[in-house]
């Protein structure tokens, strides 16, 4: 990541990275779009559906 002149990353930034997203356990925004729109066309999609395991790891 890219920072500013003060040092800090900018909030625009930070939401273009999908792992910031995950660091706070929530979908990046491009990942979810797929996610709809496969499904909406009649695809499994990107990813598998989530598990329980997926809300407890890490």
């Amino acid at each position: 990541m890219s920072e500013t002149v003060s040092g800090r990353t900018s909030i625009e930034e930070l939401r273009r990275d999908p792992r910031e997203w995950n660091r706070r356990g929530l979908t990046h925004p491009a990942v979810l779009r797929a996610m709809v729109t496969a499904r909406v066309n009649g695809h499994d999609g990107p990813a598998q559906e989530p598990t329980y395991a997926d809300f407890f790891s890490g």
